[in-house]
């Protein structure tokens, strides 16, 4: 971006936020009806379809390891071509996914709806493209933009699971489904293509590019390192920066642990002798502390950078697992599922790290990395049950976890962070 100093900043509104805005709501599109709702249509599903769980399983399956497998092309794209033409492209692509979804007669449908069209238009719609356009709109108060950004793709989970369970018996699942498709294509999409732009020009002012202007000097990029269209930030440049392998060693562990706890904690209290009900409200509390969490996560980027937070939830993180792993009783398995709800909420801190270690130079290409790891963490809920199964426990394969979350906690506070003015 070239800088744009001497420019008088224009009071009123910063359209960065708008495009926070725009990016939250293509997240909940997204994630919400295929993602969070997904085990609210399973039943009808499996009848209809003729099908076992396990088999519909496979798509959730399916899609993360895809979305994986293709998230680095997905960084790689956002930093050659527009946000609003891969924003745009991915919500048209939930459209006809949720378009597709209704109309399935039989179980393959489903499964290559799952496999295929579901996963890119989830990397196109989502975190890459959002949180590289956003973090070109904000140096001050990028945490924030972007804690706020992932916050929505949490509030979707929160919100969209009652709405539907409670529509569901009226509409019918297929119902749904339209409804969804109608409202991203003629609301969302629409959005997408009004409010996206690239980069902030001259009009809207330096208030949230200039560094030293309020808490956001922290990040550390300047607003003249974003690079040029020209200046490619090759694979071996990113594999060899030894903050990126820091915040993989970090993050990883911490995914293993929130998923192990969060996807056992309903067969977990059970076999601790605790009822539905309160088992639902550890899954309550789970989500709404991952949810306060990122938020906060966001905050505290802005204010003290990424180093220290990141560790603190990785530390938290698995103070919940060994309370989860060792725990009786429903105040204290309680306690263990909020701070264990803390470990999905470290998606703002990476995403900050990311942006202040690669600036405008090749931000997509090298979260899309990041984020190929992913398939290493996805399997802990299966680690978790096995060990159920095998031991009569579930404490051994959480306590792995639980160590493998302190150690990655431990490599965080090695972060070397370039520091900016702090504010008054």
């Amino acid at each position: 971006m070239t800088s744009m100093a001497g420019v008088r900043p224009r009071g009123g509104w910063y359209h960065g936020w708008n495009i926070v805005t725009v990016c939250i709501l293509a997240g909940v599109a997204a994630n919400g009806l295929p993602i969070n709702a997904f085990s609210l249509f399973l039943h009808d599903w499996s009848a209809q379809l003729h099908a076992s769980i396990s088999t519909l399983e496979l798509g959730i399956a399916a899609c993360g390891l895809t979305c994986a497998v293709l998230s680095p092309v997905a960084g790689m794209l956002t930093d050659r071509y527009p946000a609003r033409t891969l924003l745009a492209c991915g919500v048209a692509g939930m459209a006809l996914f949720c378009a597709g979804i209704s109309l399935i007669e039989r179980t393959w449908q489903y499964l290559a709806l799952y496999g295929v069209l579901l996963p890119l238009s989830l990397i196109c719609a989502t975190s890459i493209p959002a949180n590289a356009v956003v973090s070109r709109w904000f140096v001050r108060r990028l945490g924030l933009a972007l804690g706020l950004t992932a916050f929505g793709l949490g509030m979707a989970g929160v919100v969209m699971p009652p709405i539907v369970a409670a529509v569901m018996p009226t509409l019918g699942w297929r119902m749904i489904w339209r409804i969804g498709a109608a409202v991203i294509a003629f609301v969302i999409l629409p959005l997408v293509l009004l409010v996206v732009r690239e980069r902030p020009a001259a009009r809207d002012g330096l208030h949230y590019l200039a560094q030293g202007a309020g808490a956001g000097g922290n990040h550390g990029h300047e607003i003249g390192d974003g690079g040029s269209a020209g200046e490619t930030l090759r694979w071996r440049d990113i594999l060899s920066r030894r903050n990126f392998w820091l915040l993989v060693i970090g993050y990883l562990p911490m995914l293993a642990l929130y998923g192990g706890c969060g996807n056992n904690l309903t067969p977990i209290a059970t076999s601790r002798g605790l009822t539905a009900q309160e088992a639902g409200l550890l899954l309550s509390t789970f989500s709404f502390c991952q949810l306060a969490a990122t938020l906060g996560s966001g905050i505290l980027s802005d204010r003290l950078g990424n180093r220290l937070p990141l560790a603190g939830l990785a530390f938290l993180t698995a103070a919940g697992g060994t309370i989860i792993a060792f725990g009786q009783g429903f105040p204290t398995i309680l306690l263990g599922a909020g701070l264990a709800g803390v470990g999905g909420s470290f998606w703002p801190l990476l995403a900050a790290a990311i942006a202040t270690e690669f600036s405008g130079k090749g931000f997509g290409r090298a979260f899309g990395m990041l984020t190929f790891f992913l398939p290493f963490a996805v399997t802990s809920p299966f680690a978790v049950a096995k060990s159920q199964e095998v031991s009569g426990s579930y404490a051994p394969a959480l306590m792995v976890m639980v160590a493998l979350s302190i150690a990655g906690g431990i490599a965080c506070l090695f972060l070397r962070e370039r520091r900016g003015a702090r504010a008054d």
